[in-house]
């Protein structure tokens, strides 16, 4: 794809984008719209002509019920494939999982409730128990745990070009989103700004389809710790998006990062150093060998 047509696409794409960001009709995501702690850092990127957010979560907590991992055995004889669409992939997703908590924020407000509110509020509504002391043996397909989970910033950007791209990706390593690297670098690049380094993922229940509750592997003192650690980490993801907005501004401020064309640029560094030469001083020591700037001649990259 050719410079030109691969910017025509990428304004194409970029107008498409933020019309619908304009609209305020709500997205693909869960919570259907744009998180108010990343929206700062969107509105910066946004406002650059060759860069444009695709997709964002600014960091949640939340508690997964799996979904079920294997069809009834009536089922997959009477339908084979279409059985298949309903059962859980890798990680629980499918097959009748849900969510029974998210939040963008970090949690306090049901810290100090009494044990019986604090866990119909974890587990969402769905009646708990405590463990028995060793689970009845299982097959892992059998088994539809309750994860709780910390997931920090996620962040898709697309750029009208790699030069771009490498820009917005260096800020982001240099703020700790030491997971971040560039998709589909020969057409419209996209930098996926990440990092797993605050994440985590902790069973913490067994949930029973039979009777519609949940054993739960951990009791409301490990519960209350697992909220206070994905707190902790909230502040951090926080500091790491503010330690990348301010990156985002001193990289696009940065003079000629944009403007300058390859020529233009190989044109200046010839009369550099022909100034360079010619402001030379005479001197009798015997010279080094010279060292040849392959800028000077005008190739660049």
């Amino acid at each position: 794809m050719n410079l030109e047509k691969q910017r025509q696409e990428f304004r194409a794409k970029k107008t498409k984008i933020l019309s619908d960001l304009a609209s305020g009709q709500p997205d693909a995501s869960p919570k259907g719209s744009v998180d108010t702690h990343i929206l700062p850092l969107i509105d910066l990127l946004n406002q650059h002509d060759e860069i444009v957010t695709t997709s964002s979560c600014s960091g949640r907590i939340s508690v997964f019920l799996e979904g079920r991992k294997e069809a009834s055995g009536a089922l997959q004889d009477q339908e084979g494939e279409e059985e298949l669409d309903n059962v859980a992939a890798i990680g629980g997703k499918g097959g009748g999982g849900k969510w029974l908590l998210v939040t963008h924020d970090p949690l306090s407000d049901n810290l100090d409730a009494d044990d019986s509110t604090f866990l119909e509020f974890i587990f969402g509504g769905i009646p708990s128990q405590p463990g028995p002391e060793r689970l009845p043996a299982q097959s892992s397909k059998e088994i539809r745990y309750i994860h709780f989970k910390f997931e920090p910033m996620i962040l898709h950007v697309l750029t009208a070009d790699l030069e771009i791209a490498n820009g917005l990706l260096i800020s982001a390593t240099a703020s700790s989103f030491r997971e971040s690297g560039i998709v589909n670098p020969l057409k419209t690049p996209v930098v996926a700004i990440r990092t797993t380094g605050l994440a985590f993922d902790a069973p913490i229940g067994v949930f029973d389809p039979a009777t519609g509750t949940i054993t739960r592997l951990a009791e409301p003192p490990a519960l209350r710790t697992l909220v206070r650690l994905a707190n902790d980490r909230f502040q951090e993801n926080f500091r790491r998006i503010e330690s990348l907005r301010a990156h985002v501004v001193s990289t696009l401020a940065a003079p000629t990062a944009t403007t300058e064309s390859k020529q233009e640029r190989a044109n200046r560094k010839r009369l550099e150093g022909l100034e360079r030469q010619k402001n030379k001083p005479a001197t009798t020591d015997t010279p080094h060998a010279r060292i040849d700037d392959p800028l000077d001649g005008g190739i660049s990259f």
